[in-house]
Formats: C-alpha cells, structure tokens, sequence
C-alpha cells in the first residue's frame, strides 16, 4: 500500500512539474534559495534575522499577493538598505531575483518596463549618494575605482577621481544601465514565460473547441446514422399497412424501431445533459433491436455483427416492397480496429437509409385490387417487380472492407418520403472513411445510383 502510495504521489508530482505554474515553482526556487543564504550566511543579529525572515515571507507570497507584491517589493528594496544592517540582508539576497521574475510574468509590458526603469533609475540614485546596497552599483563601483587607481601608464594618478563630479555621474549611469541589463534578463525571461503560459491557454481553449465541435458532430452523425434511418423505415412501413390485411409483422416491426429511435435519442439527450460521455456510446459494439443485431452482438465477431444487421434490414426492405439482392463474403478471424467497425456500420446503415428515402419501389399489375394501392404504386413506379430494388455487395479481406450498392432511383416527388429535405449524411461519411484511410466514391448515371467504398484494416 505504502507503495502504491508514493508511486501515485511521485505521479501527481512530475505532472504538476509538467505544468507551467511558474509563480508557484518561482516561489519555491527562490525560498530554497534564501533557505540555502541562510545556512551559508547565517544573520548575526537578531534584526538580520528578521529581514531573512521578511524576505522569505515575501517570497513565498508570491504566487498568493502576485501583483501586490510586484509593485511592493520593488519598494521594499529600495527602502531596506537605509537601515543599519548588514549590507547583504539589507539588499534582499536572492528574493530580487524572485520578484523581477515574478514582475515579468505577472505585469502587462507596459508595467513591467515601468517597474525596471523606475528601480533602476532609483537604486542607481541611492547608491551614488546614499551608498545603499545595490548588486550593479557594487560591480560599476569596483571597476571604477580600479581604473581610479591605475593610470594609463601603471602609476597611481596623482588626483584621485573620487573627487571628481563625474564620478557620481558615472557610478549612476553604470549603475543604471547595469541594473537594467541584469534586472531587465529576469523580467524579460518572466514575460517570455507569461506569453508561453497564454499561449498554452490558448491551444486548451481550442482544443476544447475543437472537442465541442467533434462531440457535436458524433451526436449529428448519431442522430442521422440511427434516428433517422429509423423513422424513414417506421414512415413507410406504416404506408405499406395501411395496405396490408395482415399487418401483424409491419407494426412489430413498426414498434422496434420507433423504440430504437427512442433509445438512441435519450442516449443524446443524456449525453448534452452529462450523464454520459460520448465515448461510452460510440464504443459500443453493438446494436439493438430496431438497428440490428440484439442485445448480445458484443459476443459477435464484427463480420457475423455485420451480416446480422444487413439480414435485418434485408427483412425490413422486403416488408416495404424493396427486395434487393446482397453479397456477404468474409475471411475468416478478421481483426477489424474499432474506428473501422464503426465507419462501416455507419455507412450500412446510411446506404439503407437511402434506399428507403429513393429506391424506385415496384411496378404493380394495373388489373390489380384497389387495396394493393395499384394506382399509387404504378404512377411513382420506375422498376419492373422481377427486378431488385437494389443490389448490395460487401466483402471482408485481411487487408480491407470493400462495399458497393447499386439501386434504381425514382422521381423525388413519386418517392413515400418525398417533400422532406435531407442532411449532408454521405458527407460526413465521407469524411469519416478518410479520416481511417479509405476511400468513398458515388455517381448517379442515367437514374441508377452506386457508392462504392474501400476501407484499409491497417492500425488506427
């Protein structure tokens, strides 16, 4: 247990570390360090204890006071050093380098140029006349006096510069501009990380986006593959009983797939509700009554799951008056990805769907009864009754799926659906089926339809 326990901790661990959250890794840096001056030079006083103590508060409030610290502290380390204290307690130790960091972070780039050029500007001032702590004015102080001491030719010069004007002049603008190259390092390397930060924002923002638009184009793609695949199928086959003297079968079939179509809606309701994700239904494996292949198709293989639901629908079909004519080759103990068991369904049952929607229907015997709707059939018929209202083939290889299908199309106006505008479902099949790899085609040639597709079985 005691294991599991670190392994889950030193988990949470490298993926907080994986995260930006600078100002509280900033935090820490920088109280380890001030932790590390302490040991190394320890406060001789009471009162160095308590400005070691004050920097580290101010530390460790960082990422809590953000922008009041960054506008305070600057202040703070201006004023510190005009107490009698030591000179390295006084300046801040390493807490200068948390605070610039921070500055650069948190501030806009107009408040952080504010900032530096403000601090600089002063601590420059301060050191020059005050003779405070300054990490700048202590190297430009060193290097002057230096070359103070030194002349051009070795000796010692006879005046010394520190009586000179100038002298102020030039520990102020060295200081100055030194301050700004080290303080300025720190702000910019804050900023850049601010702007990676926002940009890592931005790319969630889209990719939430981007999750949104995919999980609304599953639910549409749901809605069209499964509802309305249903309530076409449920419209004509109420047409064909009205027809019918025994229509025991047609309303049987009539009740399954309208509580198909119900299920499948209250899965999406459910889904925009967040009562389910929408991973749960597009793994699924199988489909229901209404669909297809019954409540135990996960036992299937897919090609028996497939062969069961185009059996279904082929019943279905013949109620309405579409009998068809469909090929089903296998190899077998085929592996087919889930991405592809998918697609393929889906296009089943859109191809069905269409059939439904346009399939020229049969020509009936005008000599016919009144009751078989003789006049109505033969004025929307385009197809001889010996003939199949369509002809599926699909085959299943090792290396891919090929389905093909081909129907007679009647007049919109003479079609059982007809006045109803469909969506743009073979688009997102097709769409679907390059998004694995395969290829979808379509034609319409001199009243006939065909779609044919060709789905790769490599690994998705």
């Amino acid at each position: 247990m005691a294991v599991n326990e670190l392994r889950d901790l030193t988990r949470r661990v490298r993926a907080w570390l994986r995260e930006p959250h600078f100002l509280e890794k900033n935090a820490i840096v920088g109280a380890v360090l001030l932790v590390i001056e302490m040991i190394l030079v320890p406060p001789a006083s009471p009162t160095q204890m308590l400005l070691a103590l004050g920097w580290l508060v101010v530390v460790v409030a960082v990422p809590f006071r953000t922008r009041l610290i960054c506008l305070l502290a600057p202040v703070l380390l201006l004023v510190v050093p005009f107490l009698p204290v030591d000179v390295w307690w006084a300046s801040g130790g390493t807490a200068i380098i948390t605070v610039f960091l921070a500055i650069g972070y948190a501030l806009s780039n107009r408040a952080m140029i504010g900032v530096l050029l403000a601090y600089s500007l002063a601590d420059a001032v301060c050191f020059a006349l005050f003779d405070t702590a300054s990490i700048g004015g202590g190297v430009i102080r060193g290097m002057v006096e230096e070359f103070n001491r030194i002349g051009a030719d070795g000796t010692i010069p006879v005046r010394s510069m520190e009586v000179s004007p100038l002298y102020t002049i030039l520990i102020v603008v060295g200081t100055f501009i030194l301050d700004l190259m080290i303080l300025g390092f720190f702000v910019v390397f804050g900023a850049a990380f601010r702007r990676a930060s926002a940009a890592g924002e931005r790319v969630a923002r889209v990719e939430r986006m981007l999750d949104r638009i995919t999980r609304e184009q599953e639910l549409a793609h749901m809605i069209h593959d499964s509802v309305a695949n249903d309530m076409s199928t449920i419209a004509m086959l109420a047409w064909r009983a009205k027809a019918m003297d025994d229509d025991d079968e047609v309303l049987d079939a009539i009740y399954a797939r309208s509580h198909h179509a119900l299920d499948r809606v209250h899965e999406v309701i459910d889904v925009l509700n967040g009562k389910r994700d929408i991973t749960e239904l597009t793994a699924e494996e199988g489909y229901d009554a209404g669909g297809a292949v019954g409540a135990h198709a996960g036992n299937l293989s897919f090609d028996a799951q497939l062969e069961k639901y185009i059996e279904d629908q082929n019943r279905a079909m013949t109620m309405l008056g579409l009998a068809g004519v469909t090929r089903f080759n296998s190899a077998p103990d085929v592996v087919v990805p889930k991405p592809v068991r998918r697609v393929v369904m889906g296009l089943t049952e859109e191809i069905y769907a269409n059939i439904v929607r346009h399939c020229a229907m049969d020509d009936v015997d005008e000599t016919g009864d009144a009751n078989a709707g003789a006049g109505a059939n033969a004025a929307a018929s385009s197809r001889r009754i010996d003939e199949p209202a369509y002809s599926l083939f699909v085959e299943i290889t090792a290396e891919h799926i090929r389905i093909s299908e081909v129907n007679a199309i009647a007049d919109e106006s003479k079609t059982l659906v007809h006045g109803r505008r469909h969506g743009s479902g073979l688009a997102l099949h097709r769409a679907a089926i390059e998004m694995v790899g395969g290829t979808l085609t379509t034609s319409n040639l001199d009243d006939t339809w065909m779609i044919s597709a060709d789905i790769p079985l490599g690994t998705h």
